[in-house]
């Protein structure tokens, strides 16, 4: 019996407050952790940090990749590189840094650390064009879009287990989501969790709103980069029930060229659709963002989608490549 009583003081007095100590410690990690996401998720200030320096160790750049996030996941810089038989960068940020200001400013100062006349291709990818509200909200500093992953306070329920911590250590990969030295995402540490019960919007913005907000990024671009063709993308999405789009892409792509004239430009300046996914296999965590199967599909489908609009000449390694497509090194 004395034995009993001493071990259950010993639960009440030691073991307990071990454990909620340790207990306390986590979320505390967890709260550091989930704060460092939510500001690298809305300001990107070490990702962009990070561009900077990946883009000045691959010396001369062809092609470059900007968007937000649905470029992060689903493009594919090597595969492009591998492809064409040039080199591509992808430079693509989260939420395209909360406002457009941000992101041209990012932008200015990555073109001004490379050889900007060797540049012969740009895309930009946004999803902007299609959320109601969206291109209104990045006109501002308010970042309250549906991408913010804010945390206020410290919450009695971790955001990350343990295991996940142990497995992924999270602190070691402050860039969010960790990239490589393409600027593709690694989708080794990603959680791809996207289901069939997940809300997907079929809403599209004001084709006259969209078209001015893309014919600005594009006089944008030709400015930066004046040899290299623009190539503005609206980019594939799981739609899940039938959406038939046709008539927001035609209204769109007329509006976008009309308004493209007034302020014409000898670049090559041309606007592509691309299709949804087929499949929720496709799909990451969010409707236009591919897991690493999808994001595959995108590229390969945008490359088709380039050659059908702009001319490409790829060197013979280039041209057997594509003929005999293979996935990037991350994909094997």
């Amino acid at each position: 019996m004395p034995s009993m009583v001493s071990a259950n003081r010993f639960i009440n007095t030691v073991a307990i407050p071990l454990v909620i100590v340790a207990y306390g410690v986590f979320l505390w990690l967890d709260h550091v952790h989930a704060n460092q996401v939510s500001a690298s998720y809305n300001n990107q200030v070490p990702a962009s940090r990070d561009h900077m320096q990946r883009i000045q160790k691959m010396g001369g750049i062809d092609g470059l990749l900007f968007g937000g996030s649905n470029a992060v996941y689903s493009l594919s810089a090597e595969f492009l590189t591998r492809s064409m038989g040039i080199k591509w960068y992808n430079a693509s940020l989260i939420n395209e840094l909360g406002t457009i200001e941000r992101h041209k400013n990012f932008i200015r100062e990555l073109s001004a650390r490379i050889d900007r006349t060797r540049v012969r291709y740009v895309v930009y990818s946004s999803i902007d064009p299609f959320e109601m509200r969206a291109i209104a909200g990045h006109q501002t500093e308010a970042v309250a879009r549906s991408e913010s992953r804010d945390t206020v306070g410290i919450d009695i329920e971790p955001k990350i287990s343990a295991l996940e911590y142990i497995r992924h250590q999270p602190f070691r990969h402050l860039e969010f989501p960790e990239r490589d030295s393409f600027g593709d995402i690694v989708f080794e540490n990603e959680t791809c969790n996207f289901t069939a019960e997940q809300l997907v919007k079929h809403e599209r913005e004001d084709e006259d709103i969209s078209a001015e907000f893309l014919v600005d990024y594009a006089n944008f671009f030709t400015s930066l980069f004046p040899n290299a063709a623009i190539l503005i993308v609206l980019p594939s999405e799981y739609r899940g029930a039938f959406f038939d789009d046709s008539r927001f892409e035609q209204t769109l792509r007329t509006k976008f060229y009309s308004a493209l004239k007034a302020n014409y430009s000898e670049n090559t300046i041309k606007i592509i659709f691309q299709p949804p996914y087929s499949s929720i296999t496709q799909v990451c965590d969010r409707p236009f963002h591919a897991n690493e199967d999808g994001r595959f599909w995108r590229t390969r489908n945008l490359i088709e989608l380039m050659r059908a609009v702009v001319r490409i000449v790829p060197s013979a390694t280039a041209q057997s490549a594509a003929d005999h497509p293979k996935m990037p090194s991350s994909h094997r």
